[in-house]
């Protein structure tokens, strides 16, 4: 595993930086790693936790493996800096710290440790909730301080009452599970994965989030922060809730307005709120903190024994055996990805991806199905490829991991989700030759979405079609995807909207099934829109609805 030494003599030992602070256990496996996991050379361990940058670049110079926490800044002046670097080990599962890109590219291995705090983060997530409800800290400190105001206190009971979970992922299903324990009635919003994993975790799905806002007694967020979720939860979807829900954020800061938040916890119209996570850490918003019927930890989710030391394990075991050139089990990359396939399949992969992205973030339902079909050249054995590619499109808009060709197709099955890919005949199908399109069902028959791209003279990428819209735009940067009904001034209508919040229009391609049918328009744009100004586009006459597309 270890890259080449460029002197004349092998490295006399393997040099483990480690600038995060870790549990015991990841020590000692290092200093003493069992035979099984032992590298071919001894190691030295040179543990600095919090060490400011310049030690950092002085020390990475000759280290073989850095092992980082959110402290660290792994970029490219760090990698260049680390000469015989081969590995960098995350201590958790996020990645926005390290240059994953520009690891790659130095042939260095990235592996993180997801899931480790899974169980952590939703049982304080419920220790939130509880201390809300039962109005616990106040009481504890009003007790502490010599009280005895045993009516003041009077809470309310989590039995019969509703529960909606946005994101039922790695800890939104452990929430729903601990809930069911209360016997509550747990609903979900999840778009990106199949009814089956809604089944699997009892919890009833809601399609869209508003449907879910409306039953909700309690709303706990469980996603990503990305430019989807970013202020997903706003003042127009807290008053959705009933009158005198309570509001959980033990995910990303952000995801939660929390201006709004705050407004309606004064009005009384949210009763309560439990907060983990904040936009501005370590200085969250003071009036939103201090506020009597707000309970709040310093983003303590992962801050257990049990989950540093399951995390410390593991980012110790998967770190040694990459030192001893064996697959890891949670990569994050894969070095050299370049290598595979040819030339022209690589081109096709990165359609491939794209068509995936697009597919994602505009489709309305719950998938049910994938499959993309191959109307080009390309050799049976490279078709893997492709698949992967597209799997990795469709799953990244929506992850909190890093997004891979190596853990795609895990990440997808996770979502109760399969792919499939077919080699055609552009001869005998709706796909274009030198073409792909990615068929998305889910569960109902009017469940379908489809988007199709081509490589012009096989080496201009276009997205060619949506569904029946038939388009030629090059598949980069930011995008919208409006549909309207198609009538006279809508374009004029959506340009001054976007030329009065300072928005650039970079290319602008309309389509119609009819004459005063439906129409689409894609539009990419330089920069991006903020989820409000989503919402006034949406408001246009006409206008039937208006998507984001970003990162293609």
């Amino acid at each position: 595993m270890l890259r080449q030494s460029t002197g004349a003599q092998s490295p006399q030992k393997i040099k483990i930086l480690i600038t995060g602070k870790l549990h015991d256990v990841a020590l000692d496996l290092f200093k003493n790693p069992p035979s099984e996991l032992a590298p071919n050379l001894p190691v030295e361990l040179c543990y600095l936790p919090d060490c400011s940058r310049d030690v950092l670049l002085k020390e990475v110079a000759d280290a073989h493996v850095l092992v980082s926490r959110s402290e660290t800044d792994v970029d490219k002046e760090v990698l260049s800096a680390g000469k015989q670097l081969s590995v960098v080990a995350r201590a958790a599962v996020g990645y926005g710290n390290i240059d994953v890109e520009a690891a790659t590219e130095s042939g260095v291995l990235v592996l993180n440790t997801p899931g480790r705090n899974t169980n952590s983060a939703a049982e304080l997530t419920l220790g939130l909730l509880l201390s809300v409800i039962r109005n616990i800290p106040r009481a504890h400190s009003s007790t502490a301080s010599g009280g005895w105001n045993r009516h003041e206190f009077t809470g309310t009971e989590l039995l019969e009452k509703t529960i909606g979970i946005v994101g039922l992922g790695n800890v939104g299903h452990r929430v729903a599970k601990f809930c069911r324990s209360f016997d509550m009635r747990v609903l979900a919003y999840d778009p990106y994965i199949s009814e089956e994993v809604f089944r699997k975790h009892g919890a009833e799905r809601r399609a869209t989030l508003e449907e879910l806002l409306a039953e909700c007694d309690v709303l706990t967020v469980h996603t990503p922060l990305n430019k989807e979720t970013k202020g997903m939860v706003g003042e127009i979807e807290l008053r959705k809730l009933k009158k005198g829900a309570v509001v959980l954020n033990a995910a990303r800061g952000g995801i939660i307005n929390e201006k709004a938040l705050l407004k309606l916890l004064n009005e009384g119209y949210i009763s309560g709120a439990g907060i983990d996570t904040f936009d501005n850490e370590p200085k969250p918003l003071l009036e939103l903190v201090s506020h009597k019927n707000v309970v709040v930890t310093p983003h303590i989710g992962a801050s257990t024994h049990e989950a540093q030391y399951r995390i410390g394990h593991t980012v110790a075991v998967q770190t040694l055996k990459a030192l001893r050139g064996e697959i890891v089990d949670t990569p994050v990359n894969l070095p050299h990805v370049s290598v595979l396939g040819t030339e022209a399949s690589r081109r096709f992969a990165v359609l491939a991806e794209k068509l995936g992205r697009v597919a994602a973030q505009i489709c309305d339902f719950n998938p049910r199905e994938l499959r993309l079909l191959v109307a080009a050249d390309i050799k049976a054995e490279e078709l893997q490829l492709l698949r992967i590619s597209a799997i990795k499109g469709f799953v990244s808009p929506s992850s909190d991991e890093y997004v891979s060709y190596v853990n795609a197709e895990r990440l997808l099955a996770k979502r109760g989700l399969n792919l499939t890919i077919d080699s055609i005949s552009a001869e005998t199908s709706s796909v274009r030759r030198n073409g792909l399109e990615l068929r998305v069902e889910g569960a109902a028959a009017h469940e379908q979405t489809s988007v199709g791209a081509v490589l012009l003279g096989n080496e201009h990428p276009r997205l060619c079609s949506i569904n029946d819209f038939l388009f030629e735009i090059e598949p980069e940067g930011e995008m919208l995807v409006l549909q309207n009904h198609d009538r006279p001034g809508v374009i004029g209508d959506v340009g001054s909207f976007l030329a009065r919040n300072q928005i650039n229009i970079a290319q602008f391609e309309l389509s119609r099934n009819r004459r005063g049918g439906m129409a689409m328009s894609l539009i990419r744009i330089d920069g991006t829109l903020e989820p409000e100004l989503l919402i006034g586009m949406r408001k246009l006459p006409n206008v039937i609805g208006v998507k984001m597309v970003s990162g293609l």
